[in-house]
């Protein structure tokens, strides 16, 4: 019997076809780069989300983490068979890993073959939607430590456009457990976050609050507290007022330390005060409030200080660059020239990194921030009233770094033991609704605030609170006190200004909290008409849509962020990995198509 061997160029493409399979497997065991190995030269607790859009100016604002959108309904739009790239290229988040930034992803969005409505705010067949987590965290170990599991399902409004969970407090706490569970299976070292919350939401409608909601029912499970209660950390978006940061993440770890999870971390994903006109770039479609470039500039300082005073353990801007057809949210204009705001942020980054412990204080119109840095002391001032005022400061050391949100530096000297710094007045844009303060002034130090020299009580709050826990039972019901700032005093409203709500900035009798850290002697306080009202409970505006800020039932859009696609390039589509994948599919077809022709023409002959 004969045998025919098998010709050459079948051979040469059977193997072209095996080293194809062997160089381009599933994503999920692809490109694993290890985080660097020097530590991160940025402090992890600053962020701005979808920094990855221009890496580059990430690293010139020191941004020490960013958030970005992963879709289910991107990655897998077929069925469970099928697993496409997420909408935010490998190239970029390793580009973010590589500079030592921090990666948190948000995983939303149910596919359309995955509910018989086919909407991506349906509740998903939870088998589904475990698969899907455990391949993707899968496919991060080692890059992606934090996940969010979706986003603002406190929004209830299916009119809303940031509307985005059409489920229950019941449905969403299945879809957490079971993502929680998926993802410790992969690593018991990654972090699941509830998904961010705007407080506001229920706020405004007299609602308890979603997590105090949710939080019954996770302590209702039995098996919940020997798996850490599903989730490692608690996200919020706060938005437009320093003063709210403070107040809602205060509120917020009261809440988790009457269900005895006082010890969970608070982040803030996302804050802003998104300025209401730009002349370089005019605003398309501006928030509910008027907010000047130099007032969002301000808030960013303000907002950053709070945070950490209020005991954030992350605070991170949304976000890195503006599009032209949304609120005008980025540090950068969408030709990717900077914001004042973009400069507001490198003074954070510069001045409050490595901070230890924050305190805060109220004398009359005067804001105090004071940040222990660890043989470094940064405090951050402000004036509240729109009359500006000179402010004499007790000082820690002879001299005395002063910086403004422009980052401009000068070097000043204490006379008398003190410094005499001058602070504007506020622009307070929204006429008596003032919930931003006036340029900020940064004052750095040598030493330690404890050196310090006391002379009036100080209204204070530690950035690193020690609650006294209180052992968990299966039907809580708390009812924890609201910061003050979160209780209005309701007055007239004009028609622009219906959601908008005002109260006092003085300190009460009620929100005090005593504490033998004192700091400042206040040069004499502006005239009372002076003093501006504080907007409490303001609400976050819409994210990623052109809307107005108010739809047609009077309320307000809250935030729904989807992360932008990157320009497409020819770098960024022909990747070296991709050519390589085209040559061998090209020399693969070139084998096969002259194989055929050969065999033909062997027929032919014959």
């Amino acid at each position: 019997m004969t045998t025919r061997k098998t010709p050459w160029f079948i051979k040469l493409a059977g193997l072209l076809w095996l080293l194809s399979l062997a160089l381009f497997a599933p994503a999920a065991t692809a490109q694993q780069p290890s985080p660097p190995d020097s530590p991160s030269p940025f402090d992890p607790r600053f962020g701005i989300a979808d920094s990855f859009v221009n890496i580059a100016e990430a690293n010139a604002a020191g941004v020490g983490w960013t958030r970005v959108f992963f879709r289910w309904d991107v990655v897998q739009p077929a069925g469970d068979f099928d697993w496409k790239p997420t909408n935010v290229p490998d190239t970029f988040l390793n580009a973010e890993i590589a500079a030592g930034r921090d990666v948190v992803a948000v995983l939303i969005g149910t596919p359309a073959w995955a509910t018989p409505g086919g909407t991506s705010t349906a509740v998903p067949p939870m088998e589904s939607w475990g698969d899907f987590v455990y391949k993707i965290a899968t496919q991060y170990n080692g890059r992606i430590k934090h996940w969010v599991i979706w986003n603002q399902p406190d929004i209830t409004d299916p009119n809303s456009p940031s509307y985005t969970w059409a489920g229950s407090e019941e449905d969403y706490y299945r879809l957490l457990k079971e993502a929680y569970l998926k993802i410790k299976a992969v690593n018991p070292e990654m972090q699941v976050h509830l998904a961010g919350l705007t407080y506001t939401w229920d706020y405004n409608r007299g609602n308890r609050q979603y997590l105090a909601r949710l939080l019954d029912i996770i302590q209702a499970d039995p098996q919940a507290a020997g798996d850490n209660y599903y989730f490692d950390a608690v996200s919020y978006h706060v938005y437009y007022s320093p003063r709210q940061v403070l107040d809602v993440v205060s509120d917020i770890r009261n809440l988790l330390n009457t269900y005895g999870l006082g010890h969970k971390p608070v982040w803030v994903n996302e804050t802003n005060a998104p300025p209401s006109e730009d002349y370089i770039e005019p605003v398309a479609a501006p928030g509910p409030f008027k907010i000047t470039l130099e007032e969002q500039s301000a808030f960013v300082i303000q907002a950053f200080a709070m945070g950490l005073a209020g005991g954030a353990e992350r605070v991170a801007f949304f976000k890195m660059r503006n599009e032209r057809a949304e609120t005008p949210y980025g540090l950068l204009r969408s030709d990717d020239s900077r914001r004042p705001a973009f400069t507001a942020f490198q003074v954070v980054t510069t001045h409050f990194a490595g901070t230890q412990n924050a305190t805060w204080q109220q004398e009359s119109n005067i804001y105090i921030v004071t940040l222990d840095r660890g043989g470094q002391t940064t405090t951050v001032l402000w004036n509240m009233a729109t009359a500006p005022t000179m402010f004499t400061l007790n000082a820690i050391a002879p001299q005395a770094l002063l910086i403004d949100e422009r980052g401009n530096e000068q070097l000043i000297t204490a006379s008398g033991s003190v410094y005499t710094i001058a602070l504007p007045g506020a622009f307070c844009s929204n006429k008596s609704n003032c919930f931003i303060g006036g340029a900020p002034r940064v004052l750095v130090e040598t030493g330690s605030p404890n050196q310090r020299a006391p002379q009036l009580p100080a209204l204070t709050l530690t950035a690193t609170p020690t609650p006294s826990p209180l052992p968990p039972t299966d039907t809580p019901t708390p009812t924890p006190p609201l910061p003050p700032t979160l209780t209005p005093t309701l007055a007239p409203l004009s028609p622009e200004d219906e959601i908008m709500a005002e109260s006092t900035p003085a300190a009460s009798p009620d929100n005090q909290v005593t504490s033998s850290e004192t700091a400042i002697t206040e040069a004499p306080p502006a005239p009372a008409a002076e003093a501006p009202q504080v907007i409490a409970a303001l609400p976050d505006p819409g994210v990623g849509d052109s809307l107005s800020p108010l739809d047609t039932t009077g309320n307000e859009p809250e935030t729904i962020a989807l992360t932008p696609v990157p320009p497409v390039t020819f770098s960024t589509v022909m990747t070296p990995r991709r050519i390589l994948w085209l040559l061998v599919i090209g020399l693969i077809v070139f084998v096969v198509a002259y194989g055929v022709q050969v065999v033909i023409w062997y027929r032919v002959r014959r």
